[in-house]
């Protein structure tokens, strides 16, 4: 009878444990209520206003936890130099987080009119009051905007007028872009004309009249480099010149092979490309040319 008695205490006691414990990892587990951008700060969240009434990026906020009312959360925005209505919008200020539901998101559009080329703005996003508390680390949000140019392949084809080496005193010259060969929604093929042509960088096969840009008519160089374009990343538009003849005979030293890469842009209508160029001598230094029309 005494056994049967403590096994009946030990199980009483066992549930009692039991049931302590439950209650204590309800409490471990209960998540407090913060109010918070969903995507915590970084550096820079690029947003490139298009010339498109569509154009805007939606920006996650919410709160920590679930609750069955509906509840608010304040922000307020502020530039340095951008204004509220002529470079960009924001709405809802007051966003509400239905009961049920833990998040939502802000609409930041920009005007593309208000985006000239070269204007670039950092607009912040402070989470100001409402129904909790902010959480500390997550409670502003930048966007760093500026205008997106789209690719136009009649805008960046014919001559580059204006045209530089970094190397030489001499030019402007002229160089040109010609045969644009779409590879893709955001690639393309093309051809650039006498690509590095002044005299002291234009590596042997000059032409001395002059008649083709300082190259002779029968190099690859004059006829026209293959390049490659890629503009699917809008903050880095991209051209590559893979490894090709560049002349004839450089320096009495047989053909020359031209590899470079660099950027550009379709706002600004330029082509920046460091290249290098290799004969059976050796390799030349670098040269970066820019070309502008």
């Amino acid at each position: 009878m005494r056994n049967k008695l403590l096994v009946i205490i030990a199980c009483l006691v066992a549930t009692i444990v039991t049931i302590v414990a439950c209650d204590k990892n309800k409490a471990i587990l209960k998540v407090p209520a913060y109010s918070e951008f969903a995507t915590p700060r970084v550096s820079y969240n690029l947003y490139f206003v298009k010339n498109d009434p569509n154009s805007q990026i939606k920006i996650p906020i919410g709160i920590t936890n679930v609750s069955n009312v509906d509840r608010k959360i304040v922000i307020k925005d502020s530039s340095y130099a951008a204004v509220a209505g002529t470079q960009y919008t924001v709405a809802p200020t007051t966003i509400t987080i239905p009961a049920g539901k833990a998040s939502d998101s802000v609409v930041l559009k920009g005007i593309y009119a208000g985006y000239p080329i070269g204007r670039i703005d950092t607009v912040f996003l402070k989470i100001t009051g409402g129904d909790v508390p902010a959480n500390a680390y997550n409670t502003t949000y930048s966007v760093v905007m500026q205008r997106y140019c789209e690719v136009v392949k009649a805008e960046l084809v014919g001559n580059y007028t204006h045209t530089n080496d970094n190397a030489s005193p001499q030019g402007p010259y002229i160089a040109s872009i010609s045969d644009w060969d779409s590879t893709g929604p955001t690639s393309a093929t093309i051809k650039i004309h006498d690509l590095g042509a002044t005299a002291d960088v234009g590596y042997g096969d000059l032409d001395p009249s002059g008649a083709s840009a300082g190259f002779l008519p029968t190099n690859p160089a004059h006829l026209g480099l293959t390049a490659m374009l890629d503009w699917s990343d809008p903050s880095n538009f991209t051209v590559t010149v893979p490894s090709q003849t560049y002349v004839l005979n450089s320096y009495g030293h047989g053909p020359s092979k031209i590899l470079g890469s660099g950027s550009f842009s379709s706002c600004k209508q330029t082509f920046t490309i460091k290249f290098t160029v290799t004969d059976a001598s050796g390799t030349y230094s670098a040269i970066t040319t820019v070309l502008r029309k």
